[in-house]
């Protein structure tokens, strides 16, 4: 029987009352921003060293367990694996030492070095913005969405609408993790067993599957559309949601921008210097 609630744990808010939890969740966004740029700019690995530490910060002030965190790496790995394969054979830069040559395919030390940035690279925005989901519930995520987002407003592009569609998109993560795994559970009471076979026969036994799951997703999509057209959400021109919560600046929250800019430029500016 497949336990698909325990390994995927993206988009699962964890409410221990830690630092983090309680922080503005504008100052979080900021901070997201700032080191998802330094991650996506950054091409050594003494610069990925130093976002380590920052991250094992992170972590600290987190207060979740580092098992449950790494937990959610593991549904894909074995995707990240193929694509760091497929990354080095298929390497068209620069070759000037070269392992292994054969017609399209070849290895190289640059081409590992390039896979390996870019695998590391994909693992730190995954924990980046895992932490944040882990550390904000939705509510609080729109509220700091649409605050930052709010000056685009008067401009005409409808934010409040956009920020709501992403939200909900992150809430079915879950929410389609939860229907699968009952899914799965009623077809192997069945007698459907789901652990042997090659990946083939497994993927065909869960394929019928996505048909019911789809089925029940638009089923919530249709309730919950309903639920908002009955509260009357965005139902005149200049409507604006209200908030249970008004979103305030602590020291706390100040004090983690600057160092969490801080950081960023010296983990930059380190990535420019030292090779």
């Amino acid at each position: 029987m497949i336990e698909i609630s325990r390994t995927i744990t993206f988009g699962q808010f964890i409410n221990n009352h830690s630092p983090l939890t309680r922080m503005d969740p504008r100052g979080k966004l900021l901070c997201l921003i700032l080191l998802i740029i330094v991650t996506s700019l950054i091409k050594s690995f003494i610069a990925f060293a130093g976002l380590l530490l920052f991250c094992i910060l992170i972590q600290i002030l987190s207060r979740i367990s580092t098992r449950y965190v790494l937990r959610g790496f593991r549904p894909f790995l074995g995707f990240l694996a193929f694509i760091f394969v497929l990354q080095v054979l298929f390497y068209t830069g620069q070759q000037e030492t070269m392992y292994w040559h054969w017609g399209m395919l070849s290895i190289s030390l640059e081409g590992l070095h390039t896979s390996v940035l870019v695998i590391l690279r994909v693992l730190f925005l995954y924990y980046l913005f895992s932490m944040l989901l882990f550390t904000t519930s939705l509510v609080d995520l729109t509220d700091g969405m649409e605050a930052l987002l709010s000056p685009l407003q008067r401009i005409g592009i409808p934010t409040n609408t956009l920020v709501m569609v992403f939200i909900i998109a992150l809430k079915f993560v879950p929410i389609f993790t939860g229907e699968i795994e009952r899914l799965i559970k009623a077809q192997a009471a069945r007698g459907v067993r789901f652990d042997q076979g090659n990946f083939l026969q497994r993927a065909r036994k869960i394929a019928p599957l996505l048909v019911p799951l789809f089925l029940s997703g638009f089923k919530r999509a249709e309730a919950l559309s309903t639920a908002m057209e009955a509260r009357c959400y965005g139902f005149h021109r200049g409507w604006r949601r209200s908030r249970r919560r008004q979103l305030t600046w602590a020291r706390f929250d100040l004090l983690t921008s600057l160092i969490t800019l801080l950081s960023c430029a010296l983990i930059f500016l380190a990535s420019q210097t030292l090779p």
